[in-house]
């Protein structure tokens, strides 16, 4: 779900307004009107926002501190109204976009919101529950059996177009290309490095598989060819490095549960696990 409305600013305050909108995190400018030749009060300018979440109006509100200038800038609302924002603090303005969406009046009309970091009967929350890592010591639950795991070494997805899709991972999460290889007689062949696209049409010879990197993200694409129906999961597995002695563990538990076995080499295993998820565990 989205929200969207119209930030109204004088022209002057244009550039620092668009900048203090970027740094939300899950916000974005689609139109800019700079100046708004509708505007009857000289120069100004209008950045129409959508946003998922509407953690933006916080990061407007310390905007308009920062500038101390908040008389002059105003809220248009998705289903008209105006609002300056020195009449509102950023909670009455937040219910105010909620009730001007035509998605949030028809379909949740009994939601409220809440301060941010708080759940019903006050509870804490962090900004995203299940990101970050606990610290040492403080786990709520343990294993039974101590089980030795490296890192993720990537996650794998099929795709119909792997130059499309590296073509999105690189621009969209500034992915560099480790290597691209194609699998010929049973065993796995790396492409020059100034391998073209455009090449497969007159060679024949196109990826396999793509493995794009940024720091400690890594992707594999899986090529699974222009015609294919993809009835399953587009994420092929999850990869993580582990000890030989964990693998060689895990392998014995996997086959000893009757887990499915999809590949078996001596540092390499991949199974499913009851819930559908698709593990391979590569010796480090």
């Amino acid at each position: 779900m989205t929200y969207r409305f119209v930030l109204d600013v004088p022209e002057a305050l244009h550039e620092s307004a668009k900048a203090a909108v970027e740094t939300a995190r899950d916000a974005m400018i689609l139109i800019e009107r700079r100046p708004n030749p509708m505007s009857a009060e000289g120069s100004r300018a209008e950045l129409s926002v959508a946003a998922h979440s509407l953690d933006v109006i916080d990061v407007v509100y310390r905007w308009l501190a920062e500038t101390g200038d908040i008389g002059d800038v105003f809220l248009d609302a998705y289903k008209g109204g105006r609002f300056p924002l020195v009449e509102h603090d950023p909670k009455e303005l937040r219910r105010l976009i909620q009730g001007t969406q035509y998605w949030y009046e028809n379909t949740m009309p009994n939601v409220h919101y809440l301060d941010a970091g708080v759940m019903e009967g006050g509870a804490k929350v962090a900004d995203v529950p299940y990101g970050g890592r606990t610290a040492a010591g403080s786990a709520v639950a343990v294993p039974d059996q101590a089980v030795t795991l490296g890192q993720l070494d990537h996650v794998a997805v099929r795709v119909r177009d792997p130059f499309k899709a590296e073509s999105f991972y690189r621009d969209f999460f500034g992915m560099s290309v480790s290597y691209r290889a194609r699998r010929e007689d049973d065993r796995w062949q790396h492409l020059p490095a100034d391998y073209e696209w455009s090449q497969r049409h007159s060679t024949g010879i196109e990826p396999d598989i793509v493995r794009l990197e940024n720091g400690a993200v890594s992707l594999v694409v899986i090529n699974a060819g222009a015609a294919s129906v993809l009835m399953e999961s587009r994420v092929a597995y999850i990869s993580v490095t582990a000890p030989i002695e964990t693998l060689n563990a895990l392998r014995g538990r996997a086959l000893f549960a009757s887990y499915t076995v999809q590949e078996d080499s001596p540092r390499a295993f991949r199974f499913i696990d009851p819930f559908g998820i698709s593990w391979q565990i590569v010796a480090a």
